[in-house]
């Protein structure tokens, strides 16, 4: 890398893409375990003191941001320039979602911004191999990251093995709670209201976008999600007959209804 001038401003010369999905562990995982904040600085700290680069140009996380946990991210990610890039399919079927999106991205700009010379990719999948070779190709620098959080996967060794540099941001473990707190950690949560029933179907329904298609409720996604929080209580627990039922009546809100088609009679020769 070449020096600046003096007086001469740094060059922001360094791209971040981070793969929130393999960070905490999938669909099942704890988004909120992954420390965002933490990740950038130590990535400004490592191309600075290693000398490879300067300034962040671009930075951006891909996950599927429509989860309400994923709010909690709206501070850290202002606080730190890193631009959240919306993934659909992560609760779907569509596999990679996140790894094709990030892969378009790093390429396309390798390709639009040529001064852009530090690539930092943030994961251990080793699905992402090909773009580092990719990028060496195009006379990029590429470092991979990581982080040391529980539900982070193993690093993939071809991965880290072909990366210019590999880094890993240690992330401190929560503090042993006392017994006393444990215990109650473990014990459920007391069955809902049926106003904070309906409360949190309409937090839901504001939060996730896969709740809604044409304006209606996907009945089966939100149950899934009510069972998560309340896995005792149903419809029923609150003398309805089902869920679509309670939602029609107390939330304003229409469901989706499958209508079995009439069979069709069949035609007698005369």
């Amino acid at each position: 890398m070449t020096m600046e001038p003096a007086g001469t401003p740094p060059r922001r010369n360094v791209a971040v893409f981070l793969d929130m999905e393999n960070l905490y562990g999938g669909v099942a995982g704890h988004p909120t375990s992954v420390p965002v904040g933490s990740i950038m600085k130590d990535i400004g700290r490592l191309v600075r003191d290693s000398g490879v680069g300067a300034l962040t140009a671009v930075a951006r996380a891909y996950a599927n941001w429509g989860r309400a946990e994923m709010g909690t991210y709206r501070r850290q990610l202002l606080g730190h320039g890193v631009e959240p890039v919306q993934i659909f399919s992560f609760n779907q079927d569509i596999k990679n979602a996140a790894d094709i999106e990030l892969v378009v991205d790093a390429l396309r700009i390798a390709a639009d911004a040529p001064w852009i010379e530090v690539f930092v990719i943030v994961s251990g999948d080793g699905g992402y191999v090909p773009l580092v070779r990719r990028l060496h190709a195009l006379g990029k620098y590429v470092i991979v990251v990581t982080t040391s959080g529980p539900d982070v996967g193993a690093v993939n060794s071809m991965l880290r093995s072909s990366a210019d540099q590999f880094h890993v941001v240690a992330v401190p473990e929560p503090p042993a709670s006392a017994p006393a707190v444990q215990a109650a950690a473990a014990q459920p949560a007391p069955p809902p209201t049926l106003a904070e029933y309906r409360q949190a179907i309409l937090s839901l329904v504001g939060a996730d976008p896969e709740l809604l298609i044409d304006g209606r409720v996907n009945g089966a996604r939100l149950g899934m999600l009510l069972r998560k929080r309340w896995p005792g209580t149903t419809s029923k627990s609150f003398q309805y007959r089902n869920l679509g039922a309670l939602v029609e009546e107390n939330c304003g809100l229409r469901m989706i209804r499958h209508i079995e088609p009439k069979p069709v009679p069949e035609m007698v020769p005369a």
